[in-house]
């Protein structure tokens, strides 16, 4: 995998929001809703990216496919800097990137068949019609472990997790090389979500597809994730290969995610430490100057607090932001 080239290339990514205020609605500040990121990805690999609600995670996929314009940085999907890229060339570069959405229960139309919702994007980007269009949803139904005569049935008739394949299904119709994952398994009962997450994986190995795959369940981004990025606040603060973030976690955010992880022998639970994190996340709008970290982390100094801590690599492959390892 290291020597496949890299597909998707993110270089100091920023999203500002202005926040308006007063009679004549000035821009008072910005929700720093992701500040500064920069990560790659191979050709063939996923990566998992991590972090509690709000971290920037979904506004991260947004902007790199450019379904919102990023306020600085550089998105780079085979050599193009999408940034740069208008908005009627960039519709041509639609079929090379896709989105599996959060919740298959809003993100299919209601009034639409499955296979017109599948068709849809075929239709739109002139790569099947008619007939051809019929036999190719024929075969992403299969593909997806869905029978290919449910075409002719709306929405309403299927469950949370078949309305999942057949969003992977639409995702697919177009054969993108790059496909967002943003939490597709989180809405759905835990005993679909493993096999959602193995329907993934299989279909990886056979299209070869590239994922960023955005997730909370850590558990999850270690079993499909080939590498990880953890995220907090707007930031990238630890990244590196998933067994070895699962084996030595570094920053003490990524160590108190891995805490809160309910261990299944239920002496060993007993008995272990939790890390409490005390007070509740700041404010994007006026983030701490140093670290982002520093209003809750359990180790604390007072460098934290003035300095800002790069992304640097500590260990072979395995990056962290934190003043503790200076």
């Amino acid at each position: 995998m290291a020597s496949e080239p890299y597909l998707l290339q993110v270089n100091h990514l920023q999203k500002y929001y202005p926040v308006k205020g007063g009679l004549f609605r000035k821009v008072t500040g910005y929700v720093k809703a992701v500040d500064d990121i920069s990560f790659a990805i191979r050709k063939g690999e996923t990566l998992g990216l991590v972090g509690e609600s709000g971290c920037g995670k979904t506004t991260t996929a947004r902007v790199v496919l450019q379904l919102q314009r990023p306020t600085g940085g550089e998105v780079i999907l085979n050599g193009k800097d999408l940034t740069k890229v208008s908005d009627e060339n960039l519709r041509c570069l639609r079929t090379e990137m896709q989105i599996i959405f959060q919740n298959p229960y809003t993100s299919l139309n209601p009034r639409m068949t499955i296979g017109s919702a599948i068709a849809e994007p075929m239709v739109v980007h002139g790569i099947a019609h008619g007939n051809a269009a019929h036999e190719r949803v024929g075969e992403l139904l299969n593909m997806v472990g869905l029978n290919k005569y449910f075409a002719g049935r709306f929405p309403s008739e299927f469950s949370g997790g078949q309305r999942q394949r057949i969003g992977i299904a639409r995702a697919l119709s177009v054969n993108p090389s790059f496909v967002i994952c943003d939490e597709p398994i989180s809405s759905l009962d835990v005993s679909i979500q493993a096999q959602i997450v193995n329907l993934l994986k299989r279909l990886q190995g056979e299209l070869g597809l590239t994922y960023l795959f955005i997730s909370h369940d850590l558990r999850m981004v270690r079993y499909i994730s080939n590498r990880m990025a953890v995220m907090y606040l707007g930031k990238i603060v630890e990244m590196g290969e998933s067994l070895a973030i699962w084996k030595s976690t570094l920053h003490p955010y990524t160590q108190a995610l891995w805490a809160a992880l309910p261990l299944p022998d239920p002496e060993l639970e007993e008995k272990r430490q939790r890390i409490v994190l005390q007070g509740d996340v700041p404010s994007p709008i006026n983030p701490p100057k140093g670290c982002r970290f520093c209003t809750r982390c359990p180790k604390v100094m007072e460098v934290c607090r003035e300095v800002e801590p790069p992304l640097r690599e500590l260990e072979p492959n395995h990056e962290v932001a934190c003043h503790l390892y200076d």
